[in-house]
């Protein structure tokens, strides 16, 4: 905004940090072909937004623009529940002005400062809608009975009988008739239950969507933007602007109660400060600098929360600070979760970004030369508690599946019984804070070299240097140890050696590796090596090559960032997890329950002081000690082509490849020897893989059990969970033909229509853990076909018109000076992801995809296609085969209408009053989401979301 960067970073993304007033803004430019060497520091598009000076002359204005329920229609899913949209108010007004500094007596400003301010608050409630799944009665009681006859797959076994088995094996005994005793219910998670509504409308046949809400969320916001202009000659102008804005939001009302209710509130503050000065006519500089702040709490709005009122011992109570205890996040599926927290959990963070520009320009005859640097401090802070006030209670089938532990667990039912017996799952924290910052450095050179009348080329070349992240206390692992020794290898050896398995003799067993720490160990305060080689090419070309007909094209090389705004410190080992263990021994004992989920306390965060031994049972991740950043390749050619009647075609072929993404990959897999091959459920593989021996990291750390897996066993680093790494071999490619015809204004009518046709290819996931290299596989983003139109027409009624140009005042009030226009756009929808099913399915594929008047929310494509979706026959312990997604299976697109009518009444020659009404999404298409496309699910197919139904939106504005 203004030339300085407007964004806020937040974790592993970066937003947009400052919107200013539409009233403010005098620019609004998105350039997202630009072969200008002065752009950089982005891999994607760039949004330019200029802001108004004041001027000579004192404007401003007033508005104030309405939605509200009265005008709306119900979405699809209020229609088929019964209800009406809920009620809500959104209010948006403000105020902006401007003109010359006029100090009576004192100062004239006229011709050389200026001032310009813009005020605008929007306080609003907005339905959010939510369609989900709570407890049943008879679920409630323990009855789960129903599920069973939906098949035998469903049926829930007795952690209670688990006894020892053949095979290294653990057996369980069905729950008679999927009945839970009253008398087994966990006394907390009666009470839990009681925060769950009953349900409101009938569900799927397992109980799923089965709650429908539109649930109110409130949010409040406000802005400020005042800008300075000075002229201190005719060859030196420089300004000043300051804005702050509010933003505060109350949400998640999915039941009307606190238990998923979350509050937060943010700040922003920015500064710009811009010189120009006009050496010569030939030579001009330009010196920016500016600051954006941001800040931003969250809390959940049941802090001060008594544990002690759920049933928790008071040793669990006792973890937890009283005034900032809420209520525990539980995870039960397929139930709605309850105590959500929205980003990172309670707590705050915040970011800021300084940023320099020296910018020079020099003409020289046919050259115009355009050289300049700039510098950036990217800093963010962040002290967010999200499992060190209330812990997460996570619920699985992993013992009430049968009739051994790894058998298929089935499809509903499991989570549901472990939770009702009280056999939790989940962690509590110790959580630390983090100040991270990285230093971004751009130099640029570029010509805009006109060769003849009919030929300009465009040549410069970009170069950045963008230092690696440091945390301020070094509170941060860096990368992993492959090769040394963990101090826990030796007894583990020892252990391992009175019983190995035959696949790995006891000489080969090892215990490598472990995580190392900034500025400990020899490592850097830097988390990782940095880029040093960004160098950016950029050529472009316009080619007249007969009248009315140009030839564009051009090519260059963009890097992206992988510091603050996609990257923060790993405080593994400074923030301590301390995992939720049911039971060590495969669920022949149980060791903790609901009331009391942490019986030996929480482990302390060591920092770096824990060295090798960080995370021991649990998994971890890591830097590569050089790691790169990604980079863009962008090219395009394309022919303009000015035809009669004010029109201009436009046909351009645009290009682009995305190397050196991020692809994460876990080191600790097991070898793809060992895994099935078969294209059914392989149980002789299953059994082989998941087969019990004695652990040989029993009684080294509390955290491991008596037993390990053979897969477990077989991994490179067994002391270790996942162990994972981001390595830059993904890619991505980009092919599109673009065409545009556009009606200049003219006798009051403009319109466009665009059509892009593309294809969007990406290998940025691995099939399987063991593969070499990332899957080619069709875009999550691809979207084939899309349309815009898009048009405004004058009316040609009214005074100054062609027709009526004499009404009478009265009539001309009422019926003259209209503005229609018009938005339409048509998009292909997403292609959709299945998971591992493709080697189970029977029937012919193209019988999936059905015709759209056969469509349904239930059954968006044919599920009885051949689908196998039985959960006891699906793949396992396998080398996956399925592709990650389908192009020729997708999902809705959009299609949506959009009009506006404007209307001026003249009040004076100098004042107007302006009224606006638009109709958004006028046809009230359903435009809806992705569908469920898990066969086990009986919400197979189904789809539970939609985009926003019609709404209507009036503003009025005076202005002078």
């Amino acid at each position: 905004m203004d030339g300085v960067p407007n964004t806020m970073s937040y974790g592993s993304n970066a937003y947009v940090a400052f919107v200013p007033p539409s009233t403010a803004v005098s620019e609004f430019k998105v350039q997202t072909s630009s072969f200008d060497a002065s752009v950089g520091h982005t891999m994607g598009a760039l949004l330019n937004v200029g802001v108004k000076s004041g001027t000579n002359e004192f404007h401003g204005e007033a508005h104030w623009a309405v939605m509200n329920r009265i005008f709306d229609a119900p979405n699809t899913f209020q229609n088929r529940s019964g209800q009406k949209p809920a009620t809500y108010q959104d209010n948006r007004y403000g105020l902006s002005a401007g003109g010359p500094v006029l100090i009576p007596k004192l100062y004239n400003g006229r011709n050389r400062t200026f001032w310009f301010y813009a005020w605008e608050a929007n306080p609003f409630t907005y339905p959010i809608n939510f369609l989900t799944t709570v407890p049943t009665d008879a679920m409630r009681t323990g009855d789960l009975s129903p599920l069973l006859r939906l098949g035998p797959n469903y049926q829930v076994y007795d952690p209670a009988t688990t006894v020892l088995a053949p095979g290294g094996r653990f057996s369980r005994q069905p729950i008679p008739n999927n009945v839970i005793p009253a008398s087994r219910i966990d006394p907390v998670a009666k009470k839990v239950l009681d925060y769950w509504p009953r349900p409101n409308q009938a569900g799927t046949t397992e109980g799923r969507n089965n709650w429908f809400n539109p649930g109110p969320a409130g949010f409040d916001s406000w802005v400020h933007l005042g800008r300075v202009d000075h002229a201190f000659s005719l060859n030196h102008r420089a300004y000043l602007r300051l804005s702050k804005d509010f933003y505060s939001e109350d949400e998640n009302h999915v039941f009307n109660t606190d238990v998923t209710r979350t509050i937060g509130s943010r700040y922003i503050q920015g500064l710009a400060l811009d010189d120009v000065y006009v050496f010569t006519p030939s030579f001009l500089v330009n010196f920016r600098y500016g600051v954006t702040q941001m800040n931003f709490d969250e809390r959940r709005a049941t802090r001060g929360f008594d544990l002690a009122s759920l049933g928790f011992s008071p040793r669990l109570v006792g973890l937890t600070e009283k005034d900032r205890a809420t209520f525990p996040f539980v995870q039960v599926g397929p139930w709605q979760n309850l105590g959500l927290f929205v980003s990172g959990g309670d707590g705050g963070w915040s970011s800021q970004i300084h940023s320099f520009n020296g910018n020079f320009t020099r003409y020289m005859g046919s050259h115009s030369l355009r050289f300049g640097a700039e510098f950036r401090i990217y800093r963010e802070y962040r002290d967010q508690r999200p499992y060190e006030v209330a812990p997460q209670l996570t619920f699985s089938s992993t013992y009430t599946r049968g009739p051994f532990d790894n058998s298929p667990a089935p499809p509903v039912g499991g989570e549901i019984a472990a939770f009702l017996l009280g056999i939790p799952g989940g962690q509590m924290q110790r959580s630390a804070s983090y100040a991270d910052q990285n230093l971004y450095y751009g130099l640029y050179i570029h010509d805009d070299y006109k060769v003849s009348p009919k030929l300009t080329l465009n040549l410069g070349l970009r170069y950045e240097l963008e230092t690696p992240v440091t945390e301020r206390f070094d509170r941060s692992a860096a990368h992993f140890a492959f090769a040394e020794p963990n101090p826990i290898e030796a007894q583990a050896r020892a252990n391992y050696a009175a019983s190995p398995i035959p696949e790995l003799p006891a000489s080969q067993f090892r215990v490598r590796g472990g995580l190392t720490f900034a500025n400990t160990g020899g490592n850097p305060r830097t988390l990782w090596e940095g880029e040093k080689k960004a160098f950016m090419p950029r050529v472009g070309f316009a080619w007249e090559v007969l009248p009315r007909t140009v030839l564009r094209g051009g090519y260059g090389i963009y890097f992206s960032t992988i510091g603050i705004n996609t990257t923060t410190a790993n405080q593994t080992g400074f923030s301590q997890s301390t995992p939720i263990q049911a039971s060590l021994d495969g669920g022949l004992t149980f060791i903790a329950g609901i009331a009391n989920p942490m019986p030996n306390g929480l482990d302390p965060p060591l920092g770096a002081a824990g060295g090798l031994t960080t995370n021991l049972g649990q998994s971890v991740s890591f830097f590569p000690v050089r790691r790169r950043q990604p980079y863009a390749q962008r090219w395009s050619w394309g022919i303009q082509r000015t035809l009669p009647g004010q029109l201009l075609l436009e046909l351009a072929y645009v290009g682009n490849r995305n190397t050196r993404l991020g692809v994460n990959r876990n080191l600790n897999f097991t070898p793809a020897q060992y895994m099935s091959r078969l294209p059914v459920r392989d149980t002789q593989t299953i059994n082989y893989l998941s087969a019990q021996f004695p652990n040989p990291f029993n009684g080294i750390r509390p955290i491991y059990g008596t037993t390990m897996s053979r897969s477990g066993l077989l991994a490179a680093y067994p002391q270790f969970g996942g162990v994972t790494v981001q390595e830059p071999i993904g890619y991505s490619w980009y092919h599109s033909l673009q065409a545009r015809v556009e009606r200049r204004f003219s006798r009051g009518f403009t319109y466009q229509l665009s059509y892009t046709w593309s294809k969007l290819m990406e290998a940025t996931e691995l099939l399987n853990a063991s593969d070499p290299a990332p899957y080619r596989s069709i875009a999550s983003l691809d979207r084939t076909h899309r349309l815009v139109m898009s048009g405004i027409w004058d009316l040609p009624f009214g005074r100054g018109r062609s027709f009526g140009a004499h009404l009478p005042k009265a009539v001309e009030f009422f019926a003259g000076g209209w503005q229609l226009g018009m938005v339409g756009q048509r998009q292909s929808g997403p292609p959709l992801a299945f998971g591992d099913i493709w080697p189970l399915f029977t029937g012919d594929p193209d019988n999936i995809k059905l015709p759209r008047s056969q469509r349904t929310l239930e059954r968006f494509f044919n599920t009885e296609a051949g689908f196998n979706r039985n959960s006891a026959q699906q793949l396992a312990s396998n080398i996956r085969v399925s592709p990650i997604r389908f192009s020729g299976l997708r999902a809705d697109g959009q299609a949506r209408w959009d009009f506006s009518a404007i209307k001026n009444f003249m009040v004076t020659e100098r004042m107007k009053v302006q009224f606006r009404a638009e109709c958004i999404n006028a046809w009230n298409h359903a435009n809806l989401s992705t569908p469920n496309t898990s066969p086990t699910s009986s919400a197979f197919g189904s789809i539970s979301t939609a985009d926003s139904p019609r709404l209507w939106q009036m503003a009025l504005k005076f202005a002078f």
